[in-house]
């Protein structure tokens, strides 16, 4: 981690009419991911130089995020804006020194500038925390072109169509994997098992957070995984990076991504944007016809801190250095079409969203059509989340592997999130 030189103190005479300058002001500190990957780091630079905010840039691996942010609030390192995963906001969000950018803008206004169901990977308890930086879900995708070749004219909406799809797909490509369900690693498995807990209508937790794991749908969800595998309609050791190199080689039907997999599949089919055409998302299938499809809740949202950068005049203002700096990122629709155009991030604010290269774009309008209802991961709000992530990836895999059978691994997950409660 780069030591931050200390700056000079932020200047009492701040240019807050516009926002554009901040004569004398000292850098901002922002903590983030992106930039440590060297093909991100000069466009989200470039990102950053168009807000015309002074901002000192921190790298950190995406793995050490959450570490380093308490480290640095711990030891007392400056730190005053920083980029989160949506589904970190429950753990993150806790933190007593965040700003609630409703107190800082006005719920109506942000409203106005980002729409309420974009804003809602933001909220907790009913509190802005963050601000969406660039949004979507996980959802399902599908090679078009490996359907039309096998026969499948419709994207299926039941899960037995769904299967049904898969062994047509293994009839027309016998060495494919139709479906890459994620077997390899903990946040992998947990993630693909509570997008098909919720397609077979069950949850792990019911409303009044008490478990719901111990279920039918638990236990049809894990016969359901494990009939994949059986059947070769699915296969072990596959991670999120072997099911993008899968789907992009025509090996692969369908699997679960963010909105980059279109990216990936360019790459991979080595085809680039003539590859578009196949990628396809789509909701997920569901037990039954009329029940709610689900995606789950993806997104990168900016937090600002209740530092020095944040205040005019020692109070909490829209037109402090870091509120300015994040509203260029989350508001700016100028920046964030250049950030889509560049990356393919979707942007979050109405006016980026209403532009013709997001509002024409064939493959932006189907993944909107992919979300159904879109939800949090249930693990995620929950404390010491990664002990019961790994509780549910090693049940989903003991029924994979036939070590043990679906009604004993789904009262296992019970009683052994239990133990983990006390």
């Amino acid at each position: 981690m780069k030591k931050i030189i200390k700056m000079t103190l932020l200047a009492s005479a701040l240019v807050a009419a516009t926002g554009s300058s901040f004569a004398a002001s000292k850098d901002i500190t922002f903590l983030n991911w992106v930039t440590a990957e060297p093909s991100n780091k000069p466009v989200i630079q470039g990102l950053i130089d168009k807000t015309e905010v002074p901002v000192n840039i921190l790298d950190s691996s995406w793995g050490d995020m959450q570490k380093n942010i308490y480290l640095r609030l711990r030891t007392k390192q400056a730190l005053d804006v920083s980029q989160l995963q949506a589904r970190w906001l429950p753990t993150l969000g806790k933190m007593p020194n965040l700003v609630d950018f409703n107190d800082l803008y006005g719920k109506e206004f942000l409203e106005k500038q980002i729409p309420a169901e974009v804003l809602e990977a933001g909220r907790l308890n009913g509190k802005q925390l963050g601000l969406p930086w660039n949004t979507g879900s996980i959802s399902l995708v599908a090679n078009k072109k490996m359907l039309d070749e096998s026969g499948i004219s419709e994207t299926p909406k039941t899960i037995n169509e769904f299967v049904s799809s898969l062994r047509k797909v293994k009839s027309q490509y016998p060495q494919s994997t139709p479906y890459a369900l994620m077997t390899k690693s903990n946040n992998l498995i947990s993630g693909d098992f509570q997008l098909w807990l919720w397609a077979h209508g069950g949850k792990i937790f019911d409303e009044n957070s008490k478990l719901a794991i111990n279920s039918e749908e638990t236990v049809e969800t894990l016969n359901f995984l494990k009939l994949l595998i059986d059947q070769k309609l699915a296969s072990l050791d596959t991670d999120r990076g072997a099911a993008r190199r899968l789907f992009g080689q025509e090996s692969a039907a369908y699997y679960f991504d963010a909105p980059v997999a279109r990216g990936f599949a360019r790459d991979f089919s080595g085809k680039g944007a003539e590859y578009d055409q196949y990628v396809l998302p789509m909701q997920t299938p569901v037990a039954k016809e009329g029940m709610t499809s689900h995606a789950m809740q993806w997104g990168h949202l900016l937090v600002m801190m209740k530092s020095d950068s944040a205040k005019i005049n020692g109070k909490l203002s829209k037109d402090s250095p870091s509120a300015k700096f994040i509203e260029g990122l989350t508001m700016n629709a100028d920046i964030q079409l250049d950030y889509f155009k560049k990356s393919g991030a979707i942007p979050g604010s109405l006016a980026a969203r209403s532009n013709e290269l997001i509002s024409k774009d064939t493959y932006i309008v189907n993944w909107n059509a992919s979300l159904g209802l879109p939800k949090r991961n249930e693990l995620s709000a929950v404390k010491n989340s990664a002990n019961y992530i790994a509780v549910v990836s090693e049940e989903v895999q003991s029924v994979i592997l036939g070590q043990k059978d679906a009604k004993e691994a789904a009262a296992d997950m019970e009683s052994r999130m239990k133990r983990l409660m006390k």
